[in-house]
């Protein structure tokens, strides 16, 4: 199981938004990268706002050699896919194949509403948005010529440069399963598009669960890959008291999303030893990936005392690319 950090690209802008200490993810990054894992960032412009995600990462694979650099999750629809395709195929290139794509539609709580408002996109669209831009993506990052009528957008024999640095492009992780809420469109979703799955708040029997219905899905549309990667987003705080972690990170996720959000399933919350044990059951289940997310305005201090004291018991197999 391969383990990454979500850069705290919020959290700074929660502090401040005129002088966020941005410092403190490029820390968070180079630590990362020096320990042999992985480098994540979310996505949003006026919901909850934060470091903009392809520029930031985009300055992330400058400073780092081999951390694959991650979206938990982008939001597609927000944005017009021709222009995307070229931003995501040339941040992979910089980076030398090492993008991955959690991919999803967002949630439908107001602010998210709002959020598709102001950037002038459908909310109830986006569904329909999210799979045209992953089949355009495809089709343009071919390096054939594209002539394709969209959603506001026609190419005309048109292909872009660079191409991805693989011939498949970055690979698609497909939100399903959030919550443990095993919603047939986006299991379907999953099968007809996805390389694989992210997915949060859920706990084992979930995973193994997700899994199985994925795997079948991929197989109807002829793409069978029954080890397919699957990313969980999950929450940590270390502390000796398991109830001061409890409660900073309740206050935390409560600033981070405003409220409305169900914290269920698996988080690491405690000593390295109850830390430890969450990730071995998460890797038992079948999670082949871990975008951990911090919590707190002292990440980089939490994150050093993660790779003193847990690292070293995950049987990490960090080497690679999908």
């Amino acid at each position: 199981m391969r383990l990454g950090v979500l850069l705290p690209h919020r959290g700074v802008i929660l502090q401040s938004a005129r002088r966020p200490p941005v410092e403190d993810c490029w820390t968070i990054a180079r630590l990362c990268d020096d320990a042999g894992m992985d480098v994540w960032v979310g996505d949003s412009v006026v919901a909850k706002p934060r470091l903009e995600p392809l520029t930031t990462l985009a300055y992330v694979a400058a400073m780092t050699k081999r951390a694959r650099l991650g979206t938990a999750i982008l939001l597609p629809a927000l944005r017009q896919p021709t222009v995307l395709a070229h931003q995501l195929a040339n941040l992979d290139q910089i980076s030398q194949g090492r993008l991955v794509l959690g991919l999803g539609v967002g949630w439908g709580m107001p602010a998210i509403v709002r959020e598709w408002e102001a950037c002038g996109q459908s909310h109830k669209r986006r569904v329909k948005d999210l799979e045209e831009h992953m089949a355009v993506w495809r089709m343009l990052w071919s390096g054939k010529p594209v002539s394709y009528e969209g959603n506001g957008f026609k190419l005309t024999e048109h292909t872009i440069g660079p191409l991805p640095w693989n011939e498949a492009g970055p690979p698609l992780l497909v939100t399903a399963g959030n919550r443990g809420e095993m919603i047939p469109a986006q299991i379907e979703r999953v099968g007809k598009f996805g390389d694989g799955v992210i997915t949060t708040y859920v706990n084992e029997d979930d995973i193994r669960q997700l899994r199985v219905v994925c795997s079948e899905a991929m197989a109807k549309h002829e793409r069978a890959r029954p080890d397919f990667p699957m990313c969980v987003y999950t929450t940590i705080r270390m502390e000796n008291d398991v109830s001061k972690a409890e409660a900073l990170t309740n206050a935390f996720l409560e600033k981070y999303y405003g409220g409305g959000v169900n914290f269920r399933g698996m988080m690491g919350l405690g000593p390295a030893s109850a830390v430890i044990d969450v990730l071995k059951r998460y890797e038992a289940a079948g999670v082949t990936d871990l975008c951990i997310r911090l919590v707190g305005d002292d990440q980089v201090a939490q994150l050093q005392q993660f790779i003193a004291e847990v690292l070293p018991a995950m049987n990490k197999k960090n080497s690679g690319l999908y």
